[in-house]
């Protein structure tokens, strides 16, 4: 694009008025100025999707996003899913008539990392947080009650955020006690999104907490109470349960009692220097070996389990003295399930 030094200097050739120039100069500016905007909306829509008013034509928008049965958690263990887990759970606390009834509409819904729903009039999404926002872009949230719990608003980029405090716990220790739920409009800006965020927060947080057991106390370390419990998978369990599990199948794969177990809330456990650790996203497992027929890397630090087809999901690893991948063996089976 010509500066106004190269505007200047045709001036000077033309001997044409300096304003016809600058005139032209603006001119241009405003055009490429509006065919920008044009084509961000464009890309917007195309990016986003659907256009304004119209449902996806293709949903859910990844095919690893689509809705799957899952266990529903009771008390505050939703407080303790994984994030994958905790987003199936809010999209499925509710029933879709429900989902329809609060959003206005037909609703859309899949889960990732949150919840996320479309309706031809709203972008919806909700998940699991570790703690309340203190500010935003835009300054301080408005404090609120929701159900009876605290909670805060703010609205930022024409979305409104709306985050209810479900537990009291202290950021940090590993919990997501907060439920988050933001709303877009996705045609003229309406003063309903607030309603219906409210709307939305209260039915998830009846769905998913019905009565049920607390949280545990978590410690200084992450550390918690050892607690028996009936053995089984550790797919979309709490944290804590998965480490209560860990610690049971610890046990019984050591033949030593699984009473002087060291838990913690991030579903590990310790047991006779021996540790089984779950993650929910790993680093790159590079197989050596197979263990209960999953992918596994052993090597001097340890054995490491793939889970799942996913070479960077869920895995299980262990460390410690002894004959680490015989116990990978006893104990990955039942942990795995059916």
């Amino acid at each position: 694009m010509a500066t106004p030094n190269d505007y200047r200097a045709i001036a000077r050739k033309t001997d044409r008025p300096m304003w016809i120039w600058a005139g032209c100069a603006l001119t241009s500016v405003l055009l490429l100025f509006g065919v920008g905007i044009f084509v961000a909306i464009t890309l917007l829509n195309k990016g986003g999707t659907s256009a304004e008013g119209e449902l996806p034509e293709t949903w859910p928008s990844k095919p690893e996003n689509a809705l799957r049965p899952v266990l529903m958690p009771t008390g505050e263990m939703v407080a303790a899913l994984t994030s994958e887990t905790g987003a199936q759970v809010l999209c499925q606390a509710i029933p879709e008539q429900r989902w329809e009834e609060i959003l206005g509409g037909r609703t859309l819904r899949e889960a990732s990392g949150s919840c996320h729903a479309v309706t031809a009039q709203f972008d919806v999404t909700a998940q699991m947080i570790p703690a309340l926002p203190e500010n935003t872009s835009r300054g301080l949230p408005t404090r609120t009650t929701v159900a009876g719990k605290l909670a805060v608003i703010a609205t930022e980029m024409g979305t409104i955020s709306l985050s209810v405090e479900l537990i009291e716990v202290a950021p940090h220790k590993g919990a997501s006690p907060v439920l988050n739920v933001a709303v877009r409009s996705r045609a003229v800006k309406t003063p309903e999104a607030e309603g219906k965020a409210k709307a939305l927060a209260e039915a998830l947080i009846a769905g998913a907490m019905p009565p049920g057991p607390r949280l545990p106390k978590i410690g200084e370390d992450g550390e918690i109470a050892p607690q028996p419990v009936e053995a089984g998978p550790l797919k979309d369990k709490p944290l804590p349960v998965m480490s209560w599990l860990l610690c049971g199948e610890l046990g019984r794969a050591l033949g030593v009692p699984a009473d002087k177990a060291k838990p913690t809330f991030f579903a590990s456990c310790e047991l006779n220097g021996t540790t089984a650790d779950y993650s929910a996203l790993s680093s790159v497992v590079k197989p050596t070996t197979t263990i209960a027929g999953r992918p596994a890397q052993v090597n001097g630090r340890g054995v490491v389990v793939q889970l799942t087809e996913d070479p960077v999901g869920q895995t299980l690893k262990f460390k410690g003295a002894g004959d680490l991948q015989a116990l990978a063996e006893k104990m990955v089976p039942p942990l795995l399930g059916p």
